[in-house]
């Protein structure tokens, strides 16, 4: 059995390109009986999911519970980190509608809006959700997810235009207010694109310089693009624990080595006796 702790291996396994044929030409990953096995582990986590993600009350509330408790649903999801809960709409919904325009700025100095928001673009009510929604409000909600996005949205740009990202990524943040139910009720409803529009201006986000906002080499050959400049794609600095294990150790020993003091005295200096032993005060062994 190999050795986990040999630096070969793990550099191997960290660090080695990915393998797409097995060394023993193997068509699937797993034997008849685990695919059998993962087959009946994904049903499972497949009806869990639509048992505890489903609302538990209305007609279905004694089939839903029975289902739950057959499956053991709520301990399997709370083992699995996946609890949800139906309880987001209440007690306190939100007061205003949020949107966030999303604009790349052109080398030629143009800004074009990508249209990514869905102010104005959705009609009430609608038959279909675009999950586009609510990953344009969660951008506003959790700002460190901006960076990332705006990573996406450089790579596709370049991917449709030639290779070509834009220079920035821009974000403006926009949010009209709910009015008060005592203004709704008595007018049957409101018009949401008659409400007062609020725009805030957010900081943007460099193509050049944020990482992975480029279209790596092997990407760029598989849509026929030529690669880039040396130095130009921008990788993320991957810290594993094999890593972390590694600058630990020469912390260690830089310390250890800080710490030892060093002989430098020559090897025919003369030897320094060792101080005599103190003699204690008092009379004869035994003492009074």
């Amino acid at each position: 059995m190999a050795d986990p702790t040999d630096p070969a291996l793990a550099e191997a396994l960290l660090r080695a390109p990915p393998q797409v044929v097995a060394p023993d030409g193997r068509r699937w990953a797993y034997k008849p009986l685990g695919m059998a096995l993962v087959s009946l582990f994904v049903l499972y986590h497949v009806l869990v999911l639509l048992q505890h993600t489903t609302p538990s009350s209305g007609l279905a509330t004694q089939f839903s519970k029975a289902l739950g408790e057959g499956l053991k649903a709520g301990q399997y999801m709370r083992a699995a980190s996946s609890v949800q809960s139906w309880s987001m709409f209440a007690p306190n919904p939100h007061r205003s509608n949020m949107f966030l325009q999303v604009f790349v700025e052109l080398e030629n100095g143009d800004v074009l809006d990508l249209k990514h928001d869905m102010y104005g673009r959705r009609e009430y009510p609608y038959m279909f959700y675009d999950r586009m929604g609510k990953i344009n409000r969660r951008l506003i909600e959790q700002d460190r997810y901006q960076r990332h996005y705006a990573a996406w949205v450089c790579r596709e740009w370049a991917l449709t235009h030639d290779g070509e990202p834009p220079v920035r990524v821009q974000f403006v943040k926009m949010w009209t207010k709910v009015p008060h139910p005592s203004r709704v009720i008595p007018n049957g409803g409101f018009d949401p694109m008659q409400l007062k529009l609020t725009k805030e201006q957010m900081p943007g986000v460099e193509c050049a310089t944020t990482v992975h906002a480029q279209i790596p080499d092997d990407i760029r050959a598989r849509h026929g693009l030529p690669p880039l400049e040396p130095g130009v794609f921008r990788n993320v600095v991957i810290q594993t624990w094999w890593d972390k294990a590694e600058v630990r150790a020469k912390t260690i020993e830089r310390r250890r080595a800080i710490a030892t003091p060093v002989d430098n005295s020559p090897d025919n200096s003369p030897a320094v006796p060792d101080p005599p032993a103190p003699v204690e005060a008092g009379g004869a062994e035994g003492g009074d």
